[in-house]
């Protein structure tokens, strides 16, 4: 089974993903980001969403990530606005897939399995 690993400082939003891909994924929800380092290079995450708006240190830990496993897909997650405008098209370069809130669940649960067997 697949492991997907959710990250978000809201604690609520890990645990609603979770309960709904669980029947599906092994599922890992944190709201530590140093957590999500860990579980990437030490290859324990087959796929990662990040719900965290894009900044200069997420760019950063997200470089980190694709450079600890360049496989890795991830997907974003965040409520655009002109501030995260100036961070958008780094973290396109980066990321796998962008979904902006408030999103379809569907949508992206339609993306998973095409991103963990694309890589």
């Amino acid at each position: 089974m697949k492991r997907v690993v959710i990250y978000s400082p809201d604690f609520s939003l890990c645990y609603s993903l979770m309960m709904y891909l669980q029947t599906h994924y092994r599922v890992i929800a944190t709201t530590d980001l140093d957590i999500v380092s860990g579980l990437i290079c030490n290859k324990t995450a087959d796929l990662v969403i990040i719900d965290a708006e894009p900044d200069s240190e997420l760019i950063d830990k997200c470089e980190k990530f694709k450079n600890c496993r360049s496989e890795i897909p991830i997907i974003l997650t965040y409520v655009f606005t002109n501030k995260s405008k100036d961070s958008e098209s780094r973290i396109k370069q980066i990321v796998d897939e962008i979904f902006y809130k408030p999103f379809d669940l569907n949508e992206i649960t339609s993306k998973i399995p095409e991103l963990l067997f694309h890589n």
